[in-house]
């Protein structure tokens, strides 16, 4: 689906991975949500933690935090403690 950014005019494509990773709203292009900074979506993780077999979820204030945790947890960072 094909949109029009209602800060500066420029078309963009929905399914974009650049709109997925920045989120903001239907109505605005990844540039502008990044350098407006209009996303307010809070990012969580959530991990299984298999010793216990409880579930364990994690809120980031932003999606590097997010990536820079998954990035850790993929790599046998021991994250629960």
């Amino acid at each position: 689906m094909i949109k029009e950014c209602k800060h500066c005019g420029d078309v963009f494509r929905l399914d974009a991975i650049a709109k997925k990773s920045v989120g903001g709203k239907i109505n605005e292009c990844p540039d502008c949500v990044v350098e407006l900074k209009t996303e307010t979506a809070v990012r969580y993780t959530g991990l299984e933690l298999e010793d216990t077999g409880s579930f364990m979820i994690n809120r980031h204030a932003t999606v590097e935090d997010r990536e820079k945790y998954m990035h850790e947890l993929k790599n046998g960072v021991d994250l629960s403690k």
